[in-house]
């Protein structure tokens, strides 16, 4: 299946392009819930749902999964984009994943 989806292109602080895709599929954005509710499980006794601690490692998995689902290309270049996000200065990086998460933002069905 071709991804025909439109993207656009922003410029980080250092002036690299990035190009990313202008939403994420129902598909993607499950993949990106599912990084956080594998921290989430049910109390048997009352069925409700009980958040284990936010940690570190669950929050850098999140970032990794946005960067991979939201960024097409870094600087040109659409091959190991988060290895060469993570290569590059903190800005860049940090500016990359703020973009990224106004993509994967999750908005309740109306």
């Amino acid at each position: 299946m071709t991804d025909n989806r439109t993207t656009h292109e922003i410029t980080t602080p250092s002036g690299k392009a990035v190009t990313l895709k202008s939403y994420l599929t129902a598909r993607e954005r499950n993949e990106l819930r599912a990084v956080f509710l594998s921290n989430v499980s049910t109390d048997p006794a009352n069925l409700q749902p009980k958040i284990a601690d936010l940690s570190g490692e669950l929050l850098e998995r999140a970032e990794r999964k946005i960067l991979e689902l939201a960024v097409v290309a870094y600087d040109g270049n659409s091959e190991n984009v988060i290895e060469r996000l993570l290569d590059g200065s903190p800005e860049d990086y940090d500016f990359v994943v703020v973009e990224s998460n106004k993509i994967g933002n999750f908005k309740p069905a109306k």
